[in-house]
């Protein structure tokens, strides 16, 4: 009986639908080597030629590995053909890295095989793998609202992708312009697919727009007053575009998530109070939204300084290993990210009064006095 039910109802055949497919493309990129362009090598054999112990200045040891790789190149004018490379790693991986035997690699010929050089491994199934059991998830959980996540997820990327691709074509084109574009369309997008097209929705998008726009225009002020003082735009390596526009970008694309959280548990949860209490006074609605926000404001702030921090955590700790003051190395990778942090902290913060206002306004155009 509950067989039979599994299978009536349509959601388990979305779950079994998503399952297939990821389950398929995983199969798929075990045998995808003809789609690449690029050359790929799959590795037969590993022999290694040397083991060294090595120490820096600073005494920090490690062991140097030389190996010897056969590889077997399984698509291009050269498929079927093998050739042998030189490897040097170390233990510790730190530029380097370890292949081993029946490892997958992408390699760059440049004349012949005999030339041939190991760019990196190929990921492309652990990149399928891990999509599927996120999305899957979020399904299960979320069901329709999980479906409608993932369709919004997908969008937000096109956005955020189309905005950068617009600009590699056009370079003329302001970079941070094409960003702003593409955060109105995904908040728009997300929030409509997310909580359906109703009054709330609307006041979300507005407090989310304009708590993350106030953000940045605080920043672009601070930064034209102290002229950038303190914020080291020379650790985004290889930038060929003015630092300040990029900056800012970013933090409007990080900072975005944070506030639209903020502004639809605000909204959704003062609806909710109307719901259950009609009778509520204005004062007390209003003081249930405050209160809803200061719950979720440090978390949110949390989430946002802990995520652009542990990026730049790898290079945080070579930095330390290698002599160098704390403060030199919190300057160096973490400047950027606290900044960006602290401005989507200040849009958090500024999200919560927009909403509760925004919110009161709606009550009040309704005609309704408390």
């Amino acid at each position: 009986m509950q067989f039979n039910t599994f299978f009536k109802n349509k959601f388990y055949w979305v779950v079994m639908a998503f399952i297939i497919i990821f389950l398929g493309l995983f199969i798929f990129t075990f045998f995808n080597e003809k789609c690449y362009q690029m050359p790929i090598g799959k590795i037969t054999d590993v022999q290694r030629l040397s083991t060294q112990h090595v120490s820096d200045d600073q005494h920090n040891k490690d062991i140097k590995y030389k190996d010897r790789l056969t590889v077997r190149i399984l698509n291009g004018k050269f498929e079927g053909k093998s050739t042998t490379i030189t490897n040097e790693f170390v233990k510790s991986q730190v530029d380097s890295e370890r292949f081993t035997k029946n490892d997958k690699v992408l390699l760059h010929i440049s004349k012949n095989p005999s030339d041939a050089d190991i760019i990196e491994k190929k990921r492309d199934g652990l990149v399928v793998l891990i999509t599927g059991i996120f999305f899957i998830t979020i399904l299960i959980v979320g069901r329709q609202v999980g479906l409608q996540s993932i369709l919004s997820l997908i969008l937000n990327s096109i956005a955020v992708l189309g905005a950068i691709y617009i600009h590699y074509q056009m370079p003329n084109t302001s970079l941070f312009t094409l960003m702003v574009i593409a955060m109105i369309v995904s908040t728009t997008l997300t929030l409509l697919l997310v909580t359906g097209w109703r009054i709330r929705t609307l006041i979300t998008i507005v407090s989310t727009l304009a708590g993350t726009f106030l953000c940045i225009g605080i920043a672009e002020l601070v930064i034209r007053f102290t002229h950038g003082n303190g914020i080291k735009y020379e650790t985004m390596s290889f930038l060929t575009l003015p630092p300040k526009e990029v900056f800012l970008a970013s933090v409007l694309i990080g900072s975005l998530g944070a506030v639209m959280d903020v502004a639809i548990t605000i909204a959704s949860g003062m609806n909710e109070i109307l719901q259950r209490t009609p009778q509520i006074s204005m004062r007390r609605w209003a003081l249930a939204g405050r209160h809803i926000g200061q719950d979720i404001m440090g978390t949110m702030t949390n989430i946002l300084l802990f995520s652009y921090l542990s990026g730049s955590l790898p290079m945080f700790l070579i930095y330390l290993k290698n002599a160098n003051t704390i403060t030199y190395t919190i300057s160096m990778n973490w400047s950027l990210e606290v900044a960006r942090a602290l401005i989507g902290g200040i849009g958090i913060v500024l999200t919560i009064p927009i909403t509760i206002g925004l919110m009161e306004l709606w009550l009040k155009m309704r005609g309704e006095n408390r």
